[in-house]
């Protein structure tokens, strides 16, 4: 069962993904699953986030300083970004201390 991600998981790039930039974003290979994924410009911002493990909550207040969106919105978008990474093989989650 894949663990759930919530503001207290500690995040960052699984050593299955292989990043590189194309103009300012992340193009991903999971070399693993041979697949290839393109990010755009938010999930760009997120992945660079993710260099180093990094509390989910941390991740979201960063962003939050950055980009002015409607209240929750980062939030709901962060998540569902991890999320997807998660089930691609692309981050991983840490203990939590």
């Amino acid at each position: 069962m894949t663990e759930k991600i919530h503001g207290n998981s500690i995040v960052s790039w699984s050593t299955e993904a292989v990043a590189t930039g194309v103009n300012d974003e992340i193009v991903l290979l999971n070399m693993q699953r041979n697949r290839c994924y393109g990010l755009g410009v938010t999930g760009s911002e997120i992945w660079r986030k993710l260099a180093a493990p990094i509390r989910v909550s941390d991740l979201i207040s960063q962003l939050k300083n950055e980009y002015e969106a409607p209240e929750g919105q980062i939030e709901t978008d962060v998540l569902a970004t991890l999320a997807e990474f998660q089930s691609e093989g692309l981050m991983q989650i840490h203990s939590e201390g």
